[in-house]
Order: C-alpha cells, then sequence, then structure tokens
C-alpha cells in the first residue's frame, strides 16, 4: 500500500468516529482522481443526509433547495443497480438520456458536473451510504485505473461507515444504562419514533405506562399523554422541535410522572441519531434546587424568568421571591404567567411538579450531550 494510499485510509476510519471528517475524505478520494469534490448521502432511520467538501457543498446547496433529490432518477438507479463498486452514470444511463434528463442537462452540466463516480454502502438494518465523486468535463471520463483505485479503498469505506453505526449504537447502550444506574426509565426512539434502545427500568413500564405500537412505536395507556407525545414527535418539523414535559398517569389513572421528551440537538445526534429522541420519566421530588442557566436553555426563558423559576423549583412563594429579589410581587408574577405560557403549564404548581422531576437529571444529561432547546410548545395539564 502506498503512503498516499494509506494516509487516505488513515482517513476513512478516522471519519467513521468523527462524521465531520466525512467532507476531507471526499476531498481526498477526489484527488486522487482528478475531480473536483464529490458529496455524501446517507440514508438511516427513513431520513435522507447529505455532506460535501467546499468544492462541491455550494452545488449541494442548489440541489437541496432546487428540489433535486425528488428528481434524481440518478440515486434511484444507482439502489437498483447496487454493485458492490464504484460504478458511473454510463453504467445505468444511455447517451439518449444523458443528452435529455433535466438532472444531467438542467442541474449538472451547467455546473460542470460532467462524470460521476459513485457507490453505494449498506449499513445495519435498511441504512445506506452513497458515495459520490465529480469531474469535470475538461478532465474528461473517469479511466479504469482510476477505478481501480477507488475501488480499493471501497472496502474501507463499508468498514468505517459500520463502525460509525456501531459506534452509535454503543454509545446509545451507555446512556441508557448510566441513567438505568441513577434509577431513571429510559428510551431512544428513531427519527421515525421507532424504539432503537431501553433500559431495564422502562422495560418494567410495559403494561403499567407504555404498550406497543404498529411498526415498533410505543403508545401511552393515559390517551391525553399519548396525545401531546404524537404531536410532540409527529407535528413539527425537526428545526422546531423542543423539549416536552408531559405529566402522565397508568393504566389504573394513578400518576407516574412527568415523561420529558428531549430531541437530539448538536453532539447528541451523534448519540440517538439526527432527528431522534430521548424519553424519560422522573418523578417529582420537593424542593429542589435547579440550575436557573438550563432551565433557561431547556425552556428558552429570558434570564429573569430562569431565575424565577428556580425559586419556585425550590419551593418559594410570589411573596418570598418578590422579597428575596427586590422585585414588585405583581412583577414576578408577571414573570411567572410568562414563564408559564412558555412551558406549557396552566398552572404553577403544574410547573412546580415538572421541575421537580428534573431534579434527578440535571443538568449533566441534557447539557452535557449539548441539547441546545429554542422553542417550547403547549401543553395542557391531566
Amino acid at each position: 500500500m502506498s503512503e498516499i494510499h494509506h494516509d487516505i485510509v488513515s482517513q476513512i476510519y478516522a471519519a467513521g468516529l468523527l462524521p465531520e471528517l466525512w467532507p476531507s475524505v471526499i476531498d481526498s478520494l477526489s484527488d486522487q482522481v482528478r475531480g473536483r469534490g464529490g458529496s455524501l448521502f446517507i440514508l438511516a432511520d427513513g431520513q435522507l443526509t447529505w455532506d460535501a467538501p467546499q468544492a462541491t457543498k455550494t452545488i449541494m446547496e442548489e440541489y437541496v433547495a432546487g428540489g433535486w433529490g425528488e428528481r434524481n432518477v440518478r440515486l434511484e438507479r444507482l439502489l437498483a443497480k447496487s454493485d458492490p463498486e464504484f460504478v458511473l452514470d454510463t453504467d445505468f444511463f444511455d447517451e439518449e438520456e444523458i443528452r435529455t434528463l433535466p438532472i444531467f442537462q438542467d442541474f449538472l452540466l451547467p455546473r460542470d458536473i460532467a462524470f460521476t463516480a459513485a457507490t453505494v454502502i449498506k449499513g445495519s438494518g435498511d441504512d445506506i451510504a452513497v458515495f459520490s465523486v465529480d469531474r469535470r468535463m475538461a478532465e474528461g471520463r473517469f479511466v479504469d485505473r482510476e477505478l481501480a483505485f477507488l475501488n480499493g479503498v471501497r472496502p474501507h469505506l463499508g468498514r468505517a461507515v459500520a463502525l460509525a453505526g456501531r459506534l452509535k449504537m454503543k454509545q446509545t447502550m451507555t446512556a441508557m444504562a448510566t441513567l438505568q444506574l441513577l434509577g431513571i426509565p429510559a428510551a431512544v426512539l428513531s427519527h421515525a419514533s421507532k424504539v432503537i434502545a431501553t433500559n431495564s427500568s422502562f422495560d418494567l413500564l410495559a403494561g403499567q405506562m407504555f404498550l406497543p405500537a404498529a411498526f415498533g412505536r410505543l403508545a401511552l395507556f393515559d390517551k391525553q399523554a399519548d396525545r401531546l407525545l404524537r404531536q410532540s414527535l409527529d407535528g413539527h418539523s425537526l428545526q422546531q422541535r423542543s423539549v416536552r414535559s408531559i405529566p402522565v398517569r397508568s393504566e389504573s389513572k394513578t400518576p407516574v410522572g412527568i415523561l420529558h421528551v428531549i430531541p437530539a440537538c448538536m453532539q447528541a445526534q451523534d448519540i440517538i441519531g439526527a432527528g431522534g429522541t430521548l424519553l424519560i420519566l422522573a418523578r417529582p421530588v420537593g424542593n429542589v434546587s435547579l440550575n436557573a442557566e438550563w432551565l433557561k436553555g431547556l425552556y428558552d426563558l429570558s434570564p429573569t424568568e430562569a431565575k424565577i423559576a428556580a425559586h419556585l423549583s425550590e419551593g418559594r412563594s410570589l411573596d418570598k421571591i418578590a422579597s428575596q429579589t427586590g422585585t414588585a410581587k405583581e412583577t414576578v408574577r408577571t414573570h411567572v404567567k410568562h414563564l408559564l405560557q412558555k412551558t406549557g403549564f396552566a398552572r404553577q404548581i403544574d410547573f412546580v411538579r415538572a421541575a421537580g422531576s428534573l431534579a434527578v437529571i440535571q443538568p449533566q444529561l441534557c447539557a452535557g450531550n449539548g441539547v441546545d432547546i429554542s422553542e417550547t410548545t403547549s401543553l395542557s395539564t391531566v
């Protein structure tokens, strides 16, 4: 193996551990075959995501913004062919199609993407990754020697993708085990709301609080809470999703606790996947002390609202909060009204109960996973 080849293989395995390195891997592959960059598409849990190096990133952004993903028959045919090697457009399109299809004539060729070598890597389940390397018209077609180079590193791409999948699952199971040690029932849901991991405390609630649903999902016996859970998981775009705190009762109508529905954001996506969700069932405890900054980030409160929320979580009355903060009682009452609107609770006591249930999981769970919450949706009381 040449020194250059060895260096690229090392980059590939590094990207298996650190996904943000994939664009540099594509650049390195492209440099070795006189390309101009390329792209990486990943289909996981029914969600298609992509990445690209700087040379082709703007083109990919135009591709997404223009809705070409829904009109790109290249990906459809590539997936149907699914040969275990890098293939060319000419392997599954004839010359007439390349001259007439809009994806070539209206998008690729005007941006000087004349030739592409691509391959499909199958991961666990239905997950796939599609790597492609692009070339300008002036560089001419890919030759056998260049395809041989790409196919020589393809097994390493496959192993790195598999490594990334195993690492993500290991991180997920570690998170579940950590919460289990704390006695906290927890589950991880995929982008499609399918259950992909639980801990034993969560499993014990099956038949009492949760019941299986179609397509690997779960439902709550508490119909009102189940409706709110469905709204949280299905009713918003990924950009709009936010933490919801849902009071839940068991099948016998006995209060069980607060189900915190926490979407994966920032670094947490590397653990539970983009669009994934962490479910945590916590039970209220009395007179807890919660970090104001954590409450501010979790529920998108103003600094003043967060401080008042922290005081409320410690069981302080409005009179006591006004006295300790040197603020008029009516001003405190106004802030409480605003924070209730933001957190979705109709009554102050409901917020205090929900905040009390957060004591066992703050602040390391969300802050430590990089969760950055920007919006909170409405919640009815039970």
